[in-house]
């Protein structure tokens, strides 16, 4: 019984310790205990439920703003995302919201349309939820959910190759819905908050992807200014929160823009 006790502690130390990756720009230390192609798998299956279940936008403006928006960025994350197979979609959606999945799958809401006016501020958004995937923020989620033993997480795990997952009792179950609810999307649902340390790891991760595609990175503080704005004096205050307020983006992202301003610079030269 005290071998036990000792070797589950040491097993448990020794999955953590090989099962870690680093995130681009910052070079944090994380852990990782899914590979790209398996939650890329589910993620792409997920996606495609989300297209059958929400109406999408024939907008023309908007979606040529998000096409070119998505080839310019997505030029620049290749390395990081070197299996993505590349779409993006406007969602007849009136949300302010926006997300993209591992596996190069990207949705905006018709919503967010509310707050971005140009191809740059659109570009600060949507470098902002590529850069939770680069950072491979949801395998973080998922493989801390596998470590804590979320029996429900567990089995959307298992649902990746086939998308559907077995109960047990002969039953199948479409796991679509249970790896959605890892990003928080879907028709009626709100966007799931990333903790503080994660939206200032996007939003670090993102101005530099955006300047690098040829993006204005000021356009990210136009953005936040205007988040600032829509959530009004609440907007402010995090107290008791794991979320970042949008005052506190805002502050960070100040923090990143001589940085971000140099790589744009220098990307001037391939795309003006």
């Amino acid at each position: 019984m005290k071998t036990s006790y000792l070797i589950a502690p040491l097993l448990a130390a020794s999955i953590l310790f090989s099962s870690c990756s680093t995130t681009p720009v910052t070079g944090r230390k994380q852990l990782n205990m899914t590979s790209d192609s398996e939650v890329a798998k589910m993620s792409i299956a997920a996606f495609e439920q989300m297209k059958q279940q929400m109406p999408i936008s024939s907008h023309a403006t908007y979606n040529d703003m998000l096409q070119n928006v998505g080839f310019r960025i997505s030029q620049q994350v290749f390395a990081d995302m070197p299996l993505a197979e590349w779409e993006f979609v406007v969602f007849d959606q009136p949300e302010v919201n926006a997300f993209a999945m591992p596996g190069g799958k990207v949705g905006v809401f018709m919503g967010l349309f509310k707050i971005v006016k140009t191809e740059d501020e659109l570009a600060s958004v949507v470098a902002h939820e590529i850069a939770h995937v680069t950072a491979r923020h949801t395998h973080e989620r998922i493989s801390q959910q596998m470590v804590l033993g979320a029996g429900s997480t567990l089995i959307g795990i298992a649902a990746a190759v086939s998308g559907t997952a077995a109960l047990g009792n002969g039953t199948y179950i479409n796991a679509a819905p249970t790896i959605m609810g890892l990003y928080g999307i879907g028709a009626g649902q709100a966007a799931a908050s990333w903790d503080q340390g994660k939206e200032a790891e996007a939003d670090h991760i993102g101005i530099m992807y955006m300047a690098r595609a040829g993006y204005d990175p000021n356009a990210s503080i136009t953005v936040m200014e205007r988040m600032v704005e829509l959530e009004g004096p609440m907007g402010g205050n995090n107290y008791n929160s794991t979320h970042p307020s949008s005052m506190d983006r805002l502050n960070a992202l100040h923090s990143y823009l001589d940085d971000a301003i140099a790589e744009y610079e220098k990307s001037k030269d391939m795309f003006f």
